[in-house]
């Protein structure tokens, strides 16, 4: 697996400076709010959506463990426990999702920039799709059975994996093994800040397009 998650300094690194990134981008927006009169409550469904797939599963796992110590959830025969995963896990998926971090800072410093908000809307829902199944792995999370959390480390590698090894003929360059280098390139081609990024490319492009002015195009063709 990518550095990134299978070292704590890493994940760590990262988480703060998303935590800052939130933080610079919260308090400039809010003064040019302040400021314009806007109104910028929008801008923090990415924040939000962050928020839920990085916490999400983890406190899911915790209900199914709190629903078999109460009997209200028949256990399985292998028995159950509260693993590791559950306080780990958060870290990897805010790294996993660090997309919605970019989209928030963006809007929040950008609100007016084109077709921000409905890009903003389209990004989100690409990026939170997938993420429903980081929801499933919560039963793993508190299983007791031989091998569990096998699955957690190959769903985590899908997610990570860059997403020109889908399409790169034979092995990819070593840059991508390399510390540090590597370790951005890999984060920044991940798939699921890749579908926001796509998401986001699209609707500012048909917002151009339909915003062009009927005479400009006539005049082209």
């Amino acid at each position: 697996m990518l550095p990134m998650l299978t070292s704590d300094s890493y994940k760590y690194v990262a988480v703060a400076v998303m935590l800052l990134a939130i933080l610079f981008a919260y308090f400039k927006g809010r003064s040019a709010a302040s400021a314009s009169g806007q109104s910028l409550a929008w801008t923090h469904v990415p924040l939000i959506a962050f928020a839920i797939a990085s916490v999400g599963p983890s406190v899911f796992a915790i209900m199914i463990y709190l629903g078999y110590a109460s009997g209200l959830i028949q256990p399985p025969p292998s028995g159950y426990h509260f693993s590791v995963f559950i306080q780990d896990l958060p870290f990897d998926f805010a790294v996993i999702n660090w997309g919605f971090v970019a989209l928030y800072v963006v809007c929040r410093l950008w609100p007016n920039f084109r077709s921000a908000r409905p890009a903003m809307w389209l990004s989100v829902i690409a990026m939170a799709l997938p993420n429903i199944v980081l929801f499933s792995l919560a039963w793993e999370m508190v299983s007791n059975a031989h091998g569990a959390g096998q699955g957690i480390g190959v769903i985590e590698a899908m997610f990570i994996l860059p997403v020109i090894m889908l399409v790169w003929p034979g092995p990819l360059p070593g840059i991508f093994d390399a510390d540090g280098i590597g370790f951005v390139i890999s984060a920044l081609m991940a798939p699921i800040p890749f579908l926001g990024l796509m998401s986001w490319l699209i609707v500012q492009l048909v917002g151009r397009t339909a915003s062009k002015p009927p005479g400009k195009a006539a005049a082209r063709s």
